[in-house]
């Protein structure tokens, strides 16, 4: 029997997205990498073709291509435990000055690429009552006091929203989910080996914030809306039916 899991990767030609597939390969796992462009992402892996890549041309924006990919990773190497949805792009700039094609651009992949490769994914891994799901975010998806970079934090606070509600659906069916926060100063081959110690834990993290920098953030980010939740308390229970225990709380 082969060793390793069978890990489906997109956004793999470039960033985190090289930096975990050539990891993986280094390890052993068979991968099914997507790119727009198969030519580079094999020039960048700089792999053999020795059974263990099988590098995908998809738009992530075409269900259909999507579709056919998880298709033909499934039929090559026989399964499917790992799914990483990586794929992202960014445009900069202040939000209403951006033009409503750049705006979709970055929800096209980022947000609805991703469910389309989870709608084409979830049915196996649920037929086989287990898999892992990533789906990488940013430290801007969680706080998104970033100027000029309102449509990328927009996109991916999407992504953590349906990544929490796929995490629930999942976990009856033996599938962890997780969504993952880099930071600015990541270096992509820690990342990738750490998502791939995450894959191979015994209790998966819901949210894995990667990077001093995130971590601290995030930490920042909570301990704000805890203060205003404490400042604007009675403002807010105020609101509806009086409830002597929610008073009480």
């Amino acid at each position: 029997m082969e060793s390793g899991k069978i890990w489906f990767v997109t956004g793999a030609s470039a960033g985190l997205g090289l930096a975990l597939v050539k990891a993986l390969l280094e390890q052993g796992h068979r991968v099914a990498a997507t790119s727009r462009d198969v030519d580079a992402l094999l020039e960048a892996t700089g792999a053999a073709l020795d059974g263990r890549l099988l590098p995908l041309a998809v738009d992530l924006g075409d269900e259909r291509s999507v579709r056919r990919a998880v298709d033909a990773a499934h039929a090559a190497f026989g399964g499917l435990d790992v799914v990483v949805n990586n794929a992202a792009c960014a445009a900069r700039g202040p939000l209403d000055q951006l033009s409503d094609a750049a705006l979709r651009e970055g929800f096209d992949i980022g947000v609805f690429g991703a469910m389309n490769v989870i709608r084409a994914a979830m049915p196996r891994l649920r037929a086989q009552r287990g898999g892992h799901v990533f789906n990488v975010s940013s430290i801007l998806g969680f706080d998104g006091a970033a100027e000029g970079w309102g449509a990328y934090c927009a996109a991916k606070f999407a992504l953590g929203g349906l990544t929490e509600a796929l995490a629930v659906e999942a976990a009856p069916h033996g599938v962890r989910v997780t969504l993952v926060y880099p930071g600015a100063a990541r270096v992509p081959a820690q990342v990738a080996r750490t998502l791939i110690q995450a894959s191979q834990a015994q209790y998966a993290p819901r949210h894995l914030f990667l990077g001093r920098d995130a971590f601290d953030q995030a930490r920042i980010k909570i301990q704000s809306v805890q203060q205003e939740l404490a400042r604007w308390r009675e403002m807010s229970i105020a609101i509806g039916p009086l409830d002597e225990r929610r008073l009480a709380a």
